[in-house]
This record gives structure tokens, C-alpha cells and sequence, in this order.
């Protein structure tokens, strides 16, 4: 089931940076470039939860685990994750700034 799930999450962000890409010209008219904002953040999104799915794989750890342990036995899991909450920093600001260019 919990493939089902990625499965589902990929092919809709698959189609959302698709439909951008269709309607790409009209955001020219945009003053801020929302349109690339949020296909960097639909990127993030899925690069998030495939580094996720293959830190949970590596490790054998359940999905809704592999985050909160920060001693995998692995080292490439543990890679996995920390660069995973390194990049914590990186989204918050990405979401502030985009929250402050469509306010």
C-alpha cells in the first residue's frame, strides 16, 4: 500500500509540472516567477520522499521511521538522512519566499 502511495504522490507532481510547463508563457505576465517556484518546490517535494524511500530501503527501516533515527548502522542511510534534514533550512526559506512573492 505504501507504494501506492509514492506512486500516486510522483504521477501527480509529474502532472502538475506538466500542466505549468503547458501554461508556461501566461506566468510571464507574473511581477514575481511563481512558475518556477513551484516546479523547484514540486522538485523538492519528490526529491524529498525519494531520498526517504531509498534511506528507508538501505536500512530496512519502516518509511515513517527512517527520519527521527539519526544512527543507521548504514552510512549511506545515515548520508541519506542527514542531508535530508540539512535540507530543512533550504525549504523553510523557499516556502517563506514564495509565501511573501504571492502575498
Amino acid at each position: 500500500m505504501g507504494h501506492l502511495k509514492d506512486i500516486v504522490l510522483m504521477v501527480s507532481l509529474g502532472f502538475l509540472i506538466y500542466d505549468l510547463a503547458c501554461d508556461w508563457a501566461l506566468y510571464r505576465l507574473c511581477p514575481k516567477p511563481i512558475h518556477k517556484w513551484l516546479v523547484v518546490s514540486y522538485l523538492m517535494i519528490a526529491g524529498w520522499r525519494v531520498m526517504v524511500v531509498i534511506a528507508s530501503h538501505i536500512s530496512h527501516t519502516a518509511t515513517r521511521e527512517v527520519l527521527v533515527n539519526l544512527r543507521h548502522e548504514n552510512s549511506k542511510s545515515r548520508v541519506l538522512v542527514s542531508f535530508t534534514w540539512l535540507a530543512v533550512p533550504f525549504i523553510a526559506a523557499w516556502s517563506v519566499l514564495g509565501s511573501i512573492w504571492t502575498w
